[in-house]
């Protein structure tokens, strides 16, 4: 049986401005996360540490952290550290992948194809790393095929699956599926894409590729549990791959409903009942959102202090005023003419997204109004 831990996307040294005067600290948990991994490593005694790029920013990343990993590989040695570099991290001629020296056990993949051959495990690693931030072209299209001899065969790679629902991301190192069943891989380590995904072969249904997600959330879009993969591929080629959690903290996006609060310390209230289950050490994305009295407007600043127990704690008001807009659009008056105007636009979409727009749109306009009446 071959075993592996598959990684992605950790983006040590990323910006995150957002995190002004937490950034360190929220640096500090991306490489107590990486320690977490190298920990996972060693305890499962995988065969193999796959890492499918954008593992260390090329644009702000730091010689001390590319010197914590050099520390951090070489402390599992002899087990494969596999990478390829990704769209954040390319291998460049002054990037830390080339500019300072790595332990033996950490094996790079460049921008021309590389096959490392592991004998001792009758396996074949593939791969290919970007050597510039944009690559528009499929790099699968210059695969020159697997090695003969070798029961198993693993590739890393940061690529974009397309045809994928919902994607957000630039389609960087475009690679289809029928791509990828065609390379004849037991399995394809990819990175890329922030969330879990995996693609089952459309033969033996088996899983074919995945993205483990990041190991540790970078935006408000990846809330939850973050983890990492775990594969075992037993001698008949069968592949079982389990997600185990490693993040430090999770991210929370939370709605809470104003629930017609009318005083700082009701929505206090409302805002302790749903927030009571969650872990100080999290980061907290709250928007509040319903009908609350026209004459209080939530304070924000005074909302952050109640809640400073958190790690970190953001907070958008989406609420709107208990205006009697029936009221206002009788009296005829400019905010009479407004609501009516909206509320026309909302009766007449033409689809769904017509009709949400103009819904916001009146919901801002009574949240307008709230606030020079109240």
């Amino acid at each position: 049986m071959l075993s592996f831990i598959h990684t992605a996307d950790v983006h040590l040294d990323a910006p995150l401005h957002m995190l002004a005067d937490l950034y360190e600290l929220r640096q500090d948990d991306f490489r107590r996360t990486l320690q977490t991994i190298r920990d996972l490593v060693a305890e499962k005694q995988a065969d193999f540490w796959l890492i499918a790029g954008d593992l260390l920013e090329y644009h702000g990343g730091r010689r001390s952290t590319a010197m914590f990993l050099r520390d951090l590989f070489a402390s599992i040695a002899p087990i494969p550290v596999c990478i390829a570099p990704g769209n954040h991290d390319p291998w460049r001629p002054d990037s830390f992948y080339q500019t300072l020296e790595w332990p033996g056990n950490v094996y790079w993949f460049t921008p021309e194809w590389g096959a490392f051959e592991f004998p001792e495990k009758s396996c074949v690693v593939y791969g290919w790393g970007f050597g510039q931030p944009h690559v528009y072209e499929s790099p699968l299209a210059s695969f020159p095929g697997k090695l003969d001899g070798y029961r198993h065969h693993l590739m890393v790679l940061h690529a974009s699956v397309l045809n994928r629902a919902g994607d957000e991301h630039q389609p960087y190192a475009p690679v289809t599926l029928q791509e990828l069943v065609e390379t004849g891989m037991d399995y394809v380590a990819l990175g890329h894409i922030h969330k879990p995904e995996q693609f089952v072969h459309p033969q033996t249904r088996q899983p074919l590729a995945a993205y483990p997600g990041s190991p540790e959330g970078l935006t408000s879009k990846e809330a939850g549990e973050r983890s990492v993969l775990y594969g075992e591929l037993d001698d008949a080629g069968r592949l079982t791959l389990q997600a185990i959690p490693v993040c430090q903290r999770q991210i929370r996006k939370v709605t809470i409903h104003a629930a017609g609060a009318e005083t700082t310390e009701q929505l206090v209230e409302v805002m302790n009942a749903q927030l009571a289950e969650i872990a100080s050490t999290d980061l907290v994305y709250v928007t509040l959102t319903g009908e609350r009295a026209a004459h209080f407007v939530p304070a924000i600043s005074v909302l952050e202090q109640r809640f400073s127990r958190f790690f970190s704690l953001a907070i958008t008001d989406e609420t709107w005023p208990d205006i009697d807009a029936d009221k206002l659009v009788a009296e005829g008056g400019v905010w009479g003419k407004w609501l009516a105007k909206l509320a026309e636009a909302e009766a007449s979409a033409r689809n769904d997204e017509e009709r949400e727009i103009a819904r916001l749109a009146r919901q801002e306009a009574l949240a307008r109004i709230g606030g020079s009446i109240r």
